[in-house]
């Protein structure tokens, strides 16, 4: 090999070991990018927290009852009282359920109400009676109506224009005036029956009610806590208090079903950071074999460039003792 053929060579060879160490630099701060990512994913799970499944025993509360003779109370809410100045100590909400008679209005649709000379004769496929005050279950469901809904037409109307029919085993009442402003509604005169206005009609029966009292009480209790017997205000009756544990199901159901979303959200986010991070890992073994590539590349460029070298030099030396 000629001088000026190896001087080339080693050019040509030192400019590829300096792109070599140029590359090997890049893939090293690219596997530093890729550590300070995984490092940052490794945060990201440890900050994550894991959700907590719901006990029952943080939904569970002791409930207290008592029978006062008539009604079994139950206790919804004790709350402690401090210098009451009649030395109760505690205002105690309580409720019972009791069967009430009361009324009800409603908005009957497309009524269909049928009038022969003012005089209302059906509603819908029920015929339409008179009022009759001297019938004691007509009377009470009428006078109940009027207690509950004062201030409507029916309350005001005379009772010879009170009117009521049957439908479906409840006796519905409604008054002249609003029974002709349905059946004078109707868009078409032709068809008097259809697309009537709503029917304003009441009933009136006995339902189930919740009653609920708030008042001033006087609780013992004992050495454990728990509360003993009850006297409230205004009465000299002290009643036993009955105590149960009672779990609010549907508290807890709700809450087992926010944990079972929770977990859901959980294991994506784990998902998400176990792929994350299996590519950060794939990327890093790739670049990993790059280098290696590099290292061995560089190891031969080093070696050929000596070898290059030392044929130069001998090239030198020899052109050197030539002139000698």
């Amino acid at each position: 090999m000629g001088m000026a053929a190896s001087q080339a060579r080693y050019l040509a060879l030192t400019a590829r070991k300096t792109n070599v160490e140029y590359e090997g630099q890049q893939v090293n701060q690219a596997r530093t990018a890729l550590a300070n990512q995984s490092a940052n994913t490794f945060n990201d799970l440890l900050a994550l927290e894991v959700p907590t499944a719901p006990s029952t025993q943080d939904y569970t509360t002791v409930q207290y009852s008592y029978q006062d003779g008539v009604y079994g109370e139950t206790i919804t809410g004790m709350t402690e009282l401090l210098n009451d100045p009649d030395g109760y100590n505690y205002s105690v909400t309580h409720y019972h359920y009791a069967d009430v008679f009361s009324a009800t209005q409603t908005k009957r649709n497309n009524p269909q109400v049928v009038m022969e000379n003012d005089v209302p004769k059906y509603v819908g496929n029920c015929e339409v009676f008179k009022y009759d005050p001297n019938d004691e279950t007509q009377k009470a469901a009428y006078e109940q109506i009027c207690r509950d809904f004062p201030n409507e037409k029916f309350s005001k109307a005379q009772q010879d224009q009170i009117y009521y029919w049957v439908s479906q085993g409840r006796t519905y009442f409604a008054c002249l005036e609003d029974l002709k402003a349905s059946a004078d509604s109707a868009p078409d005169p032709s068809k008097p029956t259809e697309n009537q206005n709503k029917l304003t009609q009441y009933y009136a029966e006995i339902s189930k009610q919740k009653i609920e009292r708030t008042e001033r009480a006087f609780i013992d209790i004992d050495d454990s806590g728990r509360a003993q017997s009850i006297r409230f205000e205004d009465s000299s009756a002290t009643y036993t208090l009955n105590a149960e544990t009672v779990t609010d199901e549907n508290a807890y159901n709700d809450a087992m079903n926010q944990y079972n979303y929770d977990m859901q959200v959980y294991e994506k986010a784990i998902a998400d950071i176990n792929a994350k991070t299996q590519k950060i890992q794939e990327q890093d073994r790739t670049l990993e074999l790059r280098l290696r590539q590099l290292d061995t590349e560089q190891e031969a460029l080093q070696t050929e460039m000596e070898a290059v070298k030392k044929v130069i030099d001998k090239n030198v030396e020899s052109t050197f003792k030539t002139f000698e």
